[in-house]
């Protein structure tokens, strides 16, 4: 969209022979493929001209498309080729190159690759930061592209600064060869490998190759519609140092319960290691208008305690800390109110000290009156003596 290219695979029955035999149309064949191309090639491709189911008609601003590949592919099967089925190419370009983020990626008409491209800067910048989350240092992390197409995810986390080293594997061919030419264009061959092969088939053994290492590991899955091969899923929870798996995944109402299940499950003989716990999901509309959509879900390794709870001895810690925290408590409350008894007892002694006081002041005053009256009678009757006495006289 952003490049205005188109490529167009055009997939066809064999002009000779097929499922059911028949005549040899080969040159019929020939003469119609060169009328499709012309008429695919003279003029650019003309926006569509269905409505939007919202009714609303805005000029699109990726029109026109200049159709720039052509490739034929054939295919005699009753459902669509394998990845990596041989394709010819009739015209044009070789590969389409697209800007997504920071990165630069070649596209073969045989690689999967998100035709959303705003929708997968939006995605990818999802996945980039749950990474993040668990990589405290990315110098030091390690990523599992599992069923990576071109190297589009293990790539920008490398571009984005939050991993180091990128180890991918997808069952297409043509999208391994386009991944190590994607690290090239973005500098970071050095940086990844990527290998062609079933991911069922060497992920346990590109794991165990990196068992021993100290790095921080996180594996990333990106399946198809039908989603993790057994054997993916029981590599992902045998290996005890992945304790995040990020899943991407564009079918969340079948393939995706039927993985989150296995992974989550309690061991057994067939899937061992601790199991994984749901801790984010979010989805993304990558097909807007449609009943489509992609989902991000972020599973992280349980713990000891949150597998079987707490052990003998944390419970036993736990209980200490709480005996102690109880005992500190006691204290506390035992000062709290010997410190008030004292306070209170302090309060009584003054009010007794303030009654006595008074007391003993009610008393001065008492006696200090009594000698004034008895001063004043004495006084009353000296006078009257004298009166007497000058009467007498």
């Amino acid at each position: 969209q952003r490049l205005k290219e188109c490529m167009i695979v055009v997939l066809h029955a064999p002009a000779k022979g097929g499922a059911g035999g028949g005549d040899d149309l080969t040159t019929s064949f020939k003469n119609e493929q060169q009328r499709l191309l012309q008429m695919l090639i003279d003029k650019d491709l003309p926006p569509p001209t269905t409505p939007r189911p919202d009714g609303v008609n805005t000029k699109d601003e990726h029109y026109p498309l200049r159709v720039t590949s052509v490739f034929f592919q054939e295919f005699d099967g009753l459902s669509n080729p394998l990845a990596g089925h041989p394709v010819q190419h009739l015209w044009g370009k070789t590969s389409l190159f697209e800007k997504l983020g920071r990165c630069k990626f070649q596209i073969s008409p045989g690689a999967f690759f998100q035709v959303n491209t705003e929708g997968a800067e939006l995605l990818y910048g999802i996945v980039v930061d749950k990474v993040r989350e668990v990589s405290p240092n990315p110098e030091n992390t390690l990523v599992f592209d599992v069923c990576c197409g071109t190297g589009t995810i293990g790539i920008t986390c490398i571009k984005e600064g939050v991993a180091n080293e990128v180890i991918g594997v997808d069952i297409s061919e043509p999208a391994i060869e386009d991944a190590k030419i994607n690290a090239e264009l973005n500098g970071v061959q050095d940086r990844t490998r990527f290998v062609a092969a079933r991911a069922e088939t060497v992920l346990g053994n590109e794991m165990n190759a990196v068992r021993d290492s100290s790095k921080t590991m996180i594996a990333i899955v990106d399946p198809a519609r039908e989603g993790l091969h057994a054997d993916v899923s029981r590599a992902i929870r045998n290996n005890k140092k992945i304790q995040r798996l990020i899943y991407v995944s564009c079918n969340p109402t079948g393939s995706l319960v039927k993985d989150a299940a296995i992974l989550c499950a309690p061991a057994t003989k067939k899937y061992g290691g601790r199991p994984f716990k749901p801790t984010f999901v979010q989805p993304v509309d990558m097909f807007p208008m449609t009943d489509h959509c992609e989902m991000i879900m972020v599973f992280d390794r349980l713990t000891e305690e949150d597998e079987f709870g707490p052990s003998k001895e944390k419970a036993d810690d736990k209980k200490k800390s709480t005996d102690v925290r109880s005992d500190v408590k006691m204290v506390t409350e035992e000062k709290e109110e010997k410190s008030s008894t004292d306070v209170k007892m302090k309060a009584a002694e003054e009010v007794v000290v303030d009654v006595k006081t008074e007391e003993k002041t009610n008393e001065k005053d008492a006696d200090s009156s009594k000698d004034a009256n008895t001063t004043d009678a004495t006084t009353t009757t000296n006078k009257n003596e004298d009166d007497t006495m000058k009467v007498e006289g």
